[in-house]
């Protein structure tokens, strides 16, 4: 049987990302369904079959218009809505249906997902709705198909779920995560006051960028730079690769957002843009310079390198940067609002989190906005309608005050949902800031 009529590569990543939406909330039971596209084949779900059972031999084949062409399970009961999409947008090589219950929240409001975080280039210049019509139908997947256009990667499906498309079915599913982040700090933005918005010009912009985001187009990388000698920033290389992953395991960002770095000298190591954090080792982490240029590494430097090098060169005292996608935290920089001092953990930051004002994401004016708003006096700061970005001496304590930012965050939120917080005096804060400054071990507390 030869490869294109096996799509063994497709059926595999079918399998393995079913389980993955399962795990990462974007449905519930049986739900949702993935297909892929090699030639004119396509490998889809299984019908109501558990994710976790799923092996590469049960996903089954249909043709263009749907119709099962091979495999002992019954293709998914939407295999019509993907064949449509996949006959119509030739630049489209997999799609992936969710259930996610934020995005599927506005889609049972019938009301797109408006850009209040720049994630949303991901998609275009909002979430669109398409109309409602029952599941498993042509008419839904015309519905879909006009939705979608030729402008869109993702839409909502009316008192449904989602859609959203890529060349593979990583990508797909990249983008199925990047609609629910969305969807959720949209929603909780609404919740307690009224989302700042990006411009049309702005989301253009984005969109662009966004063609060339992470490594090359095919998954494969050219040499940026020579690979690190063994001994070189070890240390920081190790901390970057660790933190990365436990910074997706801790919530704090979702797919391959956000970044982490650590400093030696004139010396940076920072994560690889655009790589998974579970495929990236120490000796996977390029090495720049304080001026940002990479002298270290296979894998191309994150895209937030001048923040992060911009942010070493004005304060003396950090030795690690970690900026995240935390969605509490993120929720008040789509407010462009700062976050008060409702809990005594705020003293890792200062005397409240501020928020830097919004400029393309991985650009030196980025890295401005936070530098200014850091300033001297504070160890993190919101980045309006994108993410937080938390300091420390090393790599480690960026990461507590990450984490400690997200926590403050949730609990002002949560406070701000049914009451008024009450919020602790300057000088109180003036006391914990200091405390903080010895915490641990080596401090007695």
């Amino acid at each position: 049987m030869s490869h294109q009529s096996s799509l063994e590569a497709e059926r595999r990543a079918i399998s393995e990302h079913g389980r993955a939406m399962l795990q990462q909330g974007l449905t519930t039971g049986t739900g949702g369904n993935i297909s892929a596209r090699n030639g004119d084949r396509i490998a889809i779900s299984p019908s109501g079959m558990p994710y976790d059972e799923i092996t590469p031999d049960d996903v089954p084949l249909v043709d263009l218009q749907g119709e099962p062409l091979s495999g002992e399970r019954v293709p998914s009961s939407e295999r019509r809505m993907h064949a449509t999409i996949l006959r119509e947008r030739d630049d489209v090589g997999a799609v992936v249906h969710t259930h996610s219950p934020y995005a599927t929240t506005f889609a049972s409001l019938n009301e797109p997902v408006a850009p209040s975080h720049y994630l949303i280039a991901f998609v275009g210049d909002e979430i669109p709705v398409s109309g409602y019509a029952t599941y498993g139908t042509a008419d839904l997947a015309d519905l879909a198909l006009d939705a979608l256009g030729t402008e869109y990667d993702a839409c909502l499906l009316k008192n449904h779920g989602t859609i959203a498309v890529g060349e593979t079915v990583e990508a797909a599913f990249e983008r199925a995560l990047m609609v629910e982040y969305c969807a959720r700090i949209h929603y909780q933005a609404r919740n307690i006051g009224e989302p700042s918005l990006l411009p049309d010009e702005e989301i253009a912009r984005l969109r662009s960028t966004f063609e060339h985001y992470g490594q090359s187009a095919s998954g494969e990388s050219e040499a940026v730079a020579p690979a690190p000698e063994a001994a070189e920033l070890l240390d920081e290389r190790e901390a970057v690769a660790a933190l990365g992953r436990e910074m997706l395991d801790q919530g704090l960002t979702k797919g391959t957002g956000g970044n982490v770095s650590a400093r030696d000298g004139d010396r940076v190591a920072i994560n690889p843009s655009g790589v998974p954090y579970e495929d990236v080792s120490p000796d996977t982490v390029p090495i720049v310079t304080l001026d940002g240029d990479q002298v270290a590494g296979e894998l191309a430097a994150s895209s937030e390198t001048p923040m992060h090098t911009m942010i070493y060169r004005e304060r003396d005292d950090v030795g690690g940067v970690v900026h995240t996608h935390s969605p509490y935290a993120s929720t008040f920089a789509s407010l462009d609002e700062s976050i008060p001092a409702s809990h005594y953990l705020i003293a890792f930051a200062g005397d409240e989190i501020p928020v830097a004002g919004y400029e393309e994401p991985g650009s030196a004016e980025l890295g401005r906005r936070a530098v200014d708003a850091l300033g001297d006096d504070y160890n993190a700061c919101l980045l309006k309608n994108h993410g937080t970005i938390a300091v420390g001496e090393t790599a480690e304590a960026a990461f507590e005050t990450s984490l400690m930012v997200e926590y403050c965050a949730r609990i002002h939120y949560q406070a701000r949902n049914i009451g008024e917080p009450s919020l602790l005096p300057d000088e109180e804060i003036d006391h914990l800031t200091d405390r903080f400054a010895d915490y641990g071990q080596t401090g007695g507390n």
